[in-house]
């Protein structure tokens, strides 16, 4: 009697012992009184909201990232880590494309916060900076995209002044003075290259942003027609590059560059003399020519400038000396237009 009770209970006990496990994995529906499945238990996922916000990021899911992190923010305002959270948000819009968005974040996070999280904070506001002026658009009411040069010069203007001196406020002033070289607006770009020159004199940039300089004068010069004083700036600023780099300038070509700015200064007085030979000038013209032959020798307008005196003439010998002011030809004085 007892074998066959200890062998019924033992038929029963595995029975038993699997319908336990079964319901730890069920839990008690208090609307049927009935055990159902428990929802799936995800493994390696974040508890806290801002680790789990950064988890999705880490898979490129910005927009539910960004739905924890508006919510987090929300309602942490006093929160130790609150700075993190809005960086974290910043990067839910960046990862997007919502640029403008993103640097409001990041703008909030760099003027609030400190040593490493300011840091990614400066360094973003460069990247989103950067982007505006390579031609990133802003996103207004999440339909219009509107150019935003203007803004990426305001954000790196303000990446600069919150630390100015440092690495990131180099490229900051770079990045600018390469936009304005870019689109023509030389004036601008000298200004912003010599920002950068005189805060940074042995900074990475300081023989690049001088040569810059240089060259962003010369361009400056819109043709002959012209007064010639962006051509006198850049030969004052090439020769100071050439004294100050001599090897960089030797490499850069800088006697062949200063050489093409006494063949268009040359040009330009030549343009002049011409005129004045159309109008029936020709002691203003004759002037002109002479000039040509004492401040610019060995240029294409002195061929021409010799020309026309002998077609006018003008014996050239004369037209020498009174170019040089030596004895024997009248001195060379200015002819009023």
């Amino acid at each position: 009697m007892i074998l066959v009770f200890l062998t019924v209970a033992g038929r029963f006990a595995p029975a038993s012992a699997q319908e336990q496990k079964y319901r730890e994995r069920q839990v008690l529906d208090p609307q049927t009184d009935r055990w159902v499945d428990a929802a799936p238990v995800a493994e390696g996922v974040p508890e806290d909201p801002l680790d789990r916000a950064r988890a999705l990021l880490a898979q490129s899911e910005p927009t539910e990232a960004r739905r924890i992190l508006r919510k987090w923010v929300k309602q942490n305002p006093d929160d130790e880590r609150y700075y993190e959270g809005v960086y974290l948000l910043g990067e839910s819009y960046y990862q997007s494309r919502d640029f403008w968005k993103a640097v409001q974040q990041y703008q909030n996070v760099a003027e609030n916060a400190s040593g490493e999280l300011f840091q990614l904070a400066q360094a973003r506001c460069l990247d989103v900076g950067r982007a505006f002026l390579a031609g990133q658009k802003r996103i207004l009411w999440g339909i219009f995209r509107l150019p935003a040069w203007d803004d990426g010069v305001e954000i790196l203007d303000r990446v600069w002044q919150r630390e100015p001196g440092s690495r990131i406020g180099e490229l900051a002033l770079k990045y600018k003075g390469d936009f304005r070289f870019a689109r023509g607006d030389m004036d601008l770009a000298q200004d912003e290259y010599a920002g950068l020159v005189e805060q940074y004199p042995s900074g990475r940039y300081v023989q690049y942003a001088m040569l810059r300089t240089a060259e962003a004068a010369e361009a400056a010069f819109p043709g002959i027609k012209f007064d010639d004083r962006p051509l006198l700036e850049a030969d004052q600023k090439y020769r100071q590059f050439q004294n100050t780099f001599p090897g960089y300038a030797e490499r850069e070509r800088i006697r062949e560059r200063l050489e093409g700015i006494r063949q268009q200064r040359a040009e330009k007085d030549l343009d002049i003399a011409r005129w004045y030979e159309r109008t029936r000038r020709p002691d203003a013209a004759q002037y002109y020519y002479r000039r040509i032959l004492r401040d610019w020798p060995g240029t294409l307008a002195e061929a021409e400038a010799r020309s026309r005196l002998r077609a006018m003439g003008v014996l050239l010998e004369d037209a020498e000396a009174a170019a040089t002011g030596q004895p024997g030809g009248a001195a060379l004085q200015e002819v009023a237009p």
